[in-house]
């Protein structure tokens, strides 16, 4: 977990870095590397998870927490009402992501006025 987390902050910050320095084409290997860095943050919440399972389980197994205590408290009611409200938040989440990559794809990167492309500075090129 905390592996996963450092490799994100170093990615964060390299990636920065080469923002900040304005440059027009970054690293492969930095591109490589937020591609592959993609699944960190899940793997980190899973491992800290399971190293927090896995901690909790010796002291229930040898009696030095009761095996009632080491349990949850929660109803079925209370479990699925927390259920579905999460999936209906993170479902509002997905539409607005779709929405919004829809909105900016449409767009283009000449939304941006950077000066870059073509069809900003009126000299289309032939195709």
């Amino acid at each position: 977990m905390v592996a996963a987390g450092f490799a994100m902050l170093v990615i964060f910050a390299l990636s920065f870095y080469y923002s900040a320095k304005r440059l027009e084409k970054k690293p492969t290997w930095l591109l490589r590397a937020a591609v592959f860095g993609l699944p960190l943050p899940w793997i980190a919440c899973e491992a800290g998870w399971f190293v927090a399972e896995y901690g909790r389980q010796p002291w229930a197994v040898g009696e030095v927490l009761p095996t009632h205590m080491a349990a949850s408290g929660l109803t079925p009611a209370e479990i699925w009402t927390s259920l579905i409200l999460i999936s209906v938040l993170y479902t509002i989440f997905l539409i607005i992501e779709v929405w919004l990559m829809q909105h900016f794809a449409r767009k283009g990167p000449s939304s941006l006025h950077t000066g870059k492309y073509d069809f900003e500075t009126g000299k289309a090129t032939e195709v």
